[in-house]
């Protein structure tokens, strides 16, 4: 299996300074002298095992570990891929899912592996479906690599792989038509409309959404919804993506948390994925209500409302199209859609009195 630079990616001096340039991200990204060494090789075609040893022929200590390191980095940016990608071995699993109105077929030629990622999908498992993208991963030299209908794969250390073809299968629902929106937010179901958690970093959505399950509400996703053309939401019902921080908190509703293997994402943040008590059925509700969360040191819950102004501005802040623009007419259905929900801002601290407000405001509107 021979690695090189991406398409569209390549290697040049400035001022005697190596500098890889990205065509596809318009970027140059300054790297050391061995960085330039590594690159030069990549932009020549080399195997791991080859880099690795003229690495630690020029002086580099642990020269294994660090190219992996390095390796894993660039591929995150697009920058490395690996070509003949053929896995030496067969299958030992092969799941068929669907998600977000996408089928696809996942394909694990290691135990170890398909022991650590497959259950991330489990729940999403349909038989006898009909799937046009398929995706391989398998181990080589100490990394995972991942390849979509045989293309150069990605490469990644190994508890990276299954937050990586977490986020390729999300590109693969953001690019379908039928979807006119993704919104980053937290979704839920109860008494059949969709409950949308917004909020910053470290508000709590994945937490919130977490704890609600335990009180009845249909489980939807932890940070994506899709917006099909009527208004309605589909959540993409990926595992909740709990933190770290989170596991001692999370305990008592995911009673398995602390024996589930713990990955790790793209920003280096270390993750389990529970599977939760309820999930929503695959279809597009109607919004209910849009929740902007507000965490506070102290101090019980309220709720404040909030303008239909300033959802919208938070739900388009961070919303995706797949067409790449947010046109005149998706615009205008959103104002209709948050129009018709119930918005407001929570502000919290415990996540008991939060729950508690959030099922009030549900279950007491008329149906």
């Amino acid at each position: 299996m021979v690695l090189r630079l991406s398409q569209g990616t390549s290697l040049v001096f400035v001022d005697g300074q190596p500098l890889i340039f990205s065509s596809g991200r318009q970027a140059l990204l300054s790297v050391n002298q061995i960085g330039g060494y590594v690159s030069c090789r990549l932009e020549e075609g080399v195997c791991f095992d080859q880099l690795s040893r003229e690495l630690a022929d020029r002086g580099v200590r642990r020269s294994g570990p660090m190219l992996r390191d390095v390796l894993a980095n660039w591929s995150t940016q697009g920058l490395v891929s690996a070509c003949d990608p053929d896995p030496r071995a067969p299958p030992v699993r092969v799941q068929t899912i669907a998600i977000g109105a996408v089928s696809l077929s996942l394909s694990y030629h290691d135990e170890a592996l398909a022991r650590m990622v497959a259950p991330l999908f489990d729940h999403l498992q349909r038989d006898s479906l009909s799937c046009a993208i398929g995706y391989a991963l398998w181990e080589a030299n100490g990394m995972a690599f991942l390849s979509r209908n045989d293309e150069p794969a990605c490469l990644m250390q190994p508890s990276q792989a299954g937050p990586v073809l977490k986020a390729k299968i999300t590109e693969e629902i953001l690019k379908d038509p039928r979807w006119r929106l993704a919104l980053h937010a937290g979704c839920l179901h109860r008494r059949g409309k969709a409950l949308l958690l917004l909020g910053e970093p470290g508000a709590g959505k994945t937490t919130l959404t977490s704890w609600l399950t335990a009180q009845g509400f249909d489980y939807a996703g932890d940070d994506i919804a899709m917006v099909d053309g009527e208004g309605r939401v589909q959540g993409l019902a990926f595992l909740p993506s709990v933190k770290a921080g989170a596991w001692p908190l999370l305990e008592s509703v995911y009673g398995d948390m602390a024996r589930l293997p713990v990955h790790l994402r793209a920003d280096r943040k270390r993750v389990r994925f529970p599977t939760p008590g309820g999930i929503a059925a695959e279809q597009p509700v109607g919004i209910g209500w849009i929740i902007r969360l507000r965490r506070r040191s102290a101090g019980g819950a309220e709720l404040r409302p909030m303008t239909t102004a300033i959802a919208l501005r938070q739900l388009l802040a961070e919303a995706a199209s797949h067409d790449e623009e947010i046109g005149r007419d998706s615009l205008d259905l959103m104002i209709r859609t948050v129009a018709a929900a119930r918005c407001h801002e929570l502000h919290y601290a415990r996540l008991d009195d939060a729950t508690a407000l959030l099922k009030q405001i549900c279950d007491d509107e008329p149906a």
